[in-house]
């Protein structure tokens, strides 16, 4: 599966998000990041890169409970009727929203009293007018303040919001883990490698264990009648 970052942003060198948003999809295979230029947009030029990806995610900070000036100007002059009428139908569209308030805020008898999914639902229209799956939103509020551990794990949900297939199974989510440890094997160094490869055995041993155990529960169902 190709990836195209769709990204959106007054400032994107001065953006520690963004910064971290870049870093964390560095080492992914087959995801690319573009960067909107507004100034000079070569539609069809547009067109055909997102006719060459499988999913894309439109990645912007929220200005006033919309996307910046920049997406907008993009999508009004970049998606026509040749887009509309099946030149995407079955690709994926997703959006990255970075927030300056936590997104607690964001629910009914909240302060912003509306939650994210409604605030962008513009957008679920267009992927439905396009023919394609509109995936759940990947917020991310306040990322000054997070903990490193925070980040940690906000690294992996974002690389699997740009790489895991779109199905919620454990076994999707442990066949995700299970790849990108086998390709951080191939790139770290002799000392990273050993601690990898026993990360990579456990998870496999665990497979092993939960598919026997599978089939012990498939046979007692079928002795059972």
């Amino acid at each position: 599966m190709k990836t195209l970052v769709v990204i959106a942003h007054p400032d994107v060198t001065d953006s520690t998000t963004q910064q971290f948003f870049l870093e964390s999809s560095q080492t992914l295979d087959d995801v690319k990041n573009h960067y909107i230029e507004t100034d000079k947009i070569n539609i069809q030029e547009q067109q055909e890169l997102l006719k060459a990806y499988d999913r894309i995610i439109f990645q912007f900070p929220m200005y006033w409970y919309s996307a910046p000036y920049q997406l907008k100007k993009w999508i009004d002059e970049v998606f026509d009727d040749s887009l509309m009428k099946g030149a995407l139908k079955g690709k994926e569209l997703g959006l990255v929203i970075s927030l300056g308030v936590s997104e607690k805020n964001f629910a009914a008898g909240q302060s912003e009293k509306f939650t994210l999914s409604e605030l962008f639902r513009p957008f679920e229209a267009l992927a439905g007018k396009c023919g394609m799956i509109y995936l759940p939103i990947l917020s991310v509020s306040l990322f000054a303040y997070l903990e490193e551990p925070e980040k940690k794990a906000l690294l992996v949900k974002y690389q699997q919001y740009l790489t895991k297939e779109n199905k919620s199974s454990f076994e999707n989510e442990e066949e995700w883990f299970v790849n990108r440890l086998e390709t951080y094997l191939k790139e770290e160094d002799s000392n990273n490698q050993m601690v990898i490869s026993s990360i990579l055995e456990g998870v496999k041993e665990n497979r092993e264990n939960l598919n026997e155990l599978r089939m012990f529960v498939e046979e007692m169902r079928e002795s059972n009648g």
